[in-house]
């Protein structure tokens, strides 16, 4: 898959905001190229398309993605993606508290969902109307522009930063009582900001984090240990707590899991709370 999918990096300046853009290029291909699995990450992806479009399998729906730009919210599905003949999709994987200030847009409405540019930012979409969306670099000097004309800083961004940071701490991540004793807000006031700045409730990104740090030792081609002792390294109670978890998200047993069958980071999990 090493010419078909590819990685670059955030540059540092905006890194509190990008994680990383990854690309997906079956421009010179005539057949249709399935990618694999995308899993939930916390973050959001503002997606460029061209050619002949992208078929994904979103929560359970199949949406068909024709050449544009688009902007998919939090994911709590592994969702399988294949890109067309003659087509490239460019993702801007952009972390959980750019959406909101870049965009009135509810991100409640936006779990398991994806609509296009114009919807969620005419402005992106006026800037973007003469670029090459197919090229990678230019995609990406775009996305810096933009970015450096449009974002804003406020309480909430701060606020949802460093939640989530409480909340996939390794050692030992905070409670949602832990959240709101330390913010100073009720536990229903942090969760109310969630849904509404990310999405979910913070529960479930907690929940999401935690399975996606264990994905990354289970992909691990030197990994050869127990699920079990998996399982409570990484937080949860006990082995049938891990795999009730593992099967909402990703609709298998872990046992069947089968790396090369995922679109995963090249170096393992990626930490996006680094700012």
């Amino acid at each position: 898959m090493s010419g078909f999918y590819k990685e670059a990096a955030a540059d540092d300046r905006y890194k509190k905001y990008v994680q990383k853009f990854w690309i997906l290029d079956n421009s010179h291909n005539s057949l249709t190229k399935p990618a694999g699995y995308a899993l939930p990450n916390g973050c959001c992806t503002i997606v460029f398309v061209t050619g002949n479009g992208v078929l994904l399998n979103l929560a359970g729906k199949p949406v068909e993605l024709p050449a544009g730009v688009y902007l998919s919210g939090q994911i709590t599905k592994r969702t399988s993606i294949s890109v067309k003949p003659f087509s490239k999709a460019i993702m801007a994987q952009v972390k959980p508290w750019l959406p909101p200030v870049i965009s009135n847009i509810s991100m409640d409405e936006l779990v398991d969902n994806i609509v296009s540019l114009d919807t969620f930012n005419p402005f992106f979409n006026q800037r973007l109307t003469d670029l090459n969306l197919a090229d990678d670099r230019s995609v990406i000097q775009a996305v810096y522009k933009i970015l450096d004309t449009c974002l804003h800083v406020d309480a909430d961004t701060h606020f949802i930063q460093w939640a989530y940071k409480k909340l996939s701490a390794s050692a030992s991540p905070a409670s949602i009582a832990d959240i709101a004793s330390a913010s100073g807000y009720s536990q229903r006031r942090v969760e109310q900001k969630f849904k509404m700045l990310i999405g979910l409730t913070a529960k479930e990104i907690q929940s999401i984090l935690q399975l996606r740090k264990l994905i990354d030792d289970l992909s691990n081609p030197v990994y050869n240990g127990h699920l079990g002792a998996l399982a409570l390294q990484h937080g949860y109670y006990d082995q049938s707590h891990f795999i009730r978890s593992y099967q909402r998200i990703i609709k298998e047993s872990p046992s069947q899991f089968n790396a090369n069958e995922y679109l995963l980071p090249f170096s393992g999990h990626f930490d996006f709370l680094q700012l």
